[in-house]
């Protein structure tokens, strides 16, 4: 009976555990078409909080480092940010612009020169009898390119406007951000539940490491890109180095897929232009790119993110089929604060499922041997130290000092499974005294209807009646 009982909560806890999912998944979508209606506001406070993010570090250290007010730090900070972003801003915008206006006038003579070079790389490429037709393909290219930039030169006067009122709105939402951060962060910590406490302390910081992390890596990756990609235009004479360096660089901060494309605009404009400097070139960039690529961005994004390549990649096709561009580039940090959280609970159980060890003991051992980590950090240590010492009594059959027997696992195990049959077997009993209680209502609601009717009776009787008259 008390088997048959608890495969039916097992049932019933299956159902609802899969009923809660699909409910979470419908709400899920709801909310991300919902939130699908208001992207650019989305955008805005997005872009507002990363801008903020990147400049409060400097308005951190700016305080630390002299006697400035933090009013003062965030107006010194901001304005510095404003005069050399507005400058490079400025400058790429009227250069590329520039540029793209003389490669059009120039372009017939530049689309000789690239089909010459297609012609000669197509009668030295062969793959079997498949030989592949470049120029067609860039004919191709060339007519899609043509439309696209047609249909962008006539929405580039409302694009504009959208996009200097949406610059202006997120250096507001930074500098409030950043100006108000600490009354802010407070506000959000009063929303959260005590109990919740250390689980809202790690997602800030994981938060601020990740995103942080992440930034700061694909910023600085993006500026040694551009500084190689200039030096290589400069070197080998290349025309049009804005366009060159500015697509480089902007392919360099897509992840993951960055950098082999970072290395097509230097490359195919040497190809083109330079054919005599290909072999330098490319073999300079491949070098630059492999020592980047294999030595400098793993050790930039180890400690932003700790996660396995694998990770790394999923978070980029998960987020690009979520978010699109913005997908693309910001799901791998949200990645890398799930993973932390991931890690987190798996670690906790962990220690509380390993009932060889003793759970605070064990951790206060590792605060002891490690003050200064922080809550994920010592849960981490605490669950290798406890996996350790299992395996430990598993190998020499004896508990380790400071654990508890095998034969305490098994007895614990037992009174558990014990103490769960005992509870469906008293809700069960409760769910029978229950049925008890409402059957002997009944039955004295009945005895109370059949008394009630005997009164009657006994007054509808004439005053020389007895009872057996009325037979």
């Amino acid at each position: 009976m008390n088997t048959l009982a608890a495969r039916e909560r097992r049932w019933r806890i299956g159902f609802f555990v899969v009923a809660t999912v699909y409910v979470a998944l419908l709400l899920l979508d709801l909310l991300g078409r919902a939130v699908a209606q208001f992207g650019q506001i989305v955008a805005v406070v997005f872009l507002a909080w990363l801008l903020a993010f990147v400049l409060a570090p400097l308005v951190g250290l700016l305080t630390s480092r002299t006697r400035l007010s933090r009013g003062a730090a965030v107006g010194i900070v901001y304005g510095v940010a404003l005069l050399v972003g507005g400058f490079l801003l400025f400058y790429t915008v009227s250069a590329a612009g520039a540029q793209v206006g003389d490669l059009a006038t120039h372009f017939p003579e530049t689309r000789t020169r690239i089909i010459a070079t297609l012609q000669s790389w197509q009668s030295s490429v062969s793959f079997g009898r498949f030989q592949p037709d470049l120029v067609t393909l860039f004919n191709d290219v060339q007519r899609q390119a043509g439309g696209l930039g047609s249909s962008i030169a006539q929405a580039i006067p409302s694009v504009t406007v959208s996009v200097v009122g949406g610059l202006v709105l997120v250096l507001i939402l930074s500098l409030y951000m950043v100006a108000d951060s600490a009354t802010i962060l407070a506000k959000l910590n009063r929303v959260v539940p005590q109990r919740y406490e250390e689980q809202a302390a790690i997602f800030e910081r994981t938060v601020a490491r990740a995103f942080g992390g992440f930034l700061r890596a694909q910023v600085l990756l993006a500026a040694i890109q551009a500084l190689l990609t200039a030096g290589v235009v400069i070197g080998a004479g290349l025309p049009y180095g804005v366009l060159i360096t500015l697509a480089a660089t902007l392919a360099m901060l897509i992840p993951f897929f960055g950098p082999p494309l970072a290395l097509l605009p230097p490359v195919l404009a040497t190809a083109i232009y330079r054919p005599e400097w290909i072999l330098p070139v490319g073999l300079l960039l491949l070098v630059t790119q492999t020592v980047i690529v294999n030595y400098l961005q793993p050790r930039l994004m180890r400690d932003a993110l700790g996660m396995h390549p694998i990770l790394v990649l999923v978070g980029l096709l998960v987020g690009a089929q979520i978010a699109g561009l913005w997908g693309a580039l910001f799901g791998i940090p949200v990645i890398a604060v799930a993973n932390v959280f991931f890690n987190y609970f798996v670690n906790l159980r962990t220690i509380e499922e390993t009932l060889e060890v003793d759970t605070e003991a064990i951790l206060d051992e590792v605060r002891d041997e490690a003050p200064d980590a922080t809550a994920e950090q010592l849960v981490a240590l605490a669950a290798e130290r406890a996996e350790a010492a299992h395996e430990e009594a598993r190998a020499t059959g004896e508990p380790a000092p400071g654990t508890v027997s095998s034969e305490l696992r098994a007895s614990a195990e037992e009174i558990r499974r014990a103490a769960s049959d005992q509870t469906g077997a008293a809700r069960d009993m409760k769910s029978a005294s229950s049925a008890v209680q409402d059957s002997a209502r009944s039955l004295q609601e009945t005895t109370g209807e059949l008394k009630s009717a005997v009164e009657e009776l006994g007054g509808e009787r004439t005053p020389g009646e007895r009872p057996g008259d009325l037979a």
